[in-house]
């Protein structure tokens, strides 16, 4: 079956496997090739990606699946890929903090800029302000 992860960051994995094993709020669901159409979704989980000689674990958060004509298609907002769930949930924690962490420094330069933008204006005695 083939298997397609998509995040909001791009395109994460795109690979051939046997079979899979989903893990989410509500268990877990093995699907393999020639399964009944299913629809998922997680907000927080991870799909274990088996082949015949590779295992893949994809942390999921914030996300939904699509199995259908032995094509499983996953998109979520985060995803992290690694060989093991810790790894991968722990690079996925660490992409998020470091986002978060750029976001706030993001803010606070704004912030500086649109306080000397008003000084600026005031200084120049450009309208009300």
């Amino acid at each position: 079956m083939k298997v397609d992860i998509k995040s909001v960051f791009g395109d994460q994995y795109n690979q051939e496997v046997d079979y899979v094993v989903i893990t989410n709020q509500d268990g877990e669901v093995a699907i393999l090739k020639d399964h009944i159409p299913i629809l998922l979704s997680i907000e927080e989980g991870y799909i274990r990606m088996q082949s015949e000689t590779n295992t893949t674990i994809c942390y999921v958060l914030q996300g939904f699946l699509e199995f259908s004509n032995n094509t499983l298609t996953v998109a979520a907002y985060d995803i992290s890929v690694s060989h093991t769930l810790e790894t991968a949930k722990e690079a996925l924690l660490k992409d998020k903090h470091q986002r978060e962490q750029l976001a706030k420094e993001e803010n606070v330069d704004f912030s500086k800029l649109e306080r000397d933008l008003f000084n600026h204006l005031k200084d120049a005695k450009a309208g009300k302000v």
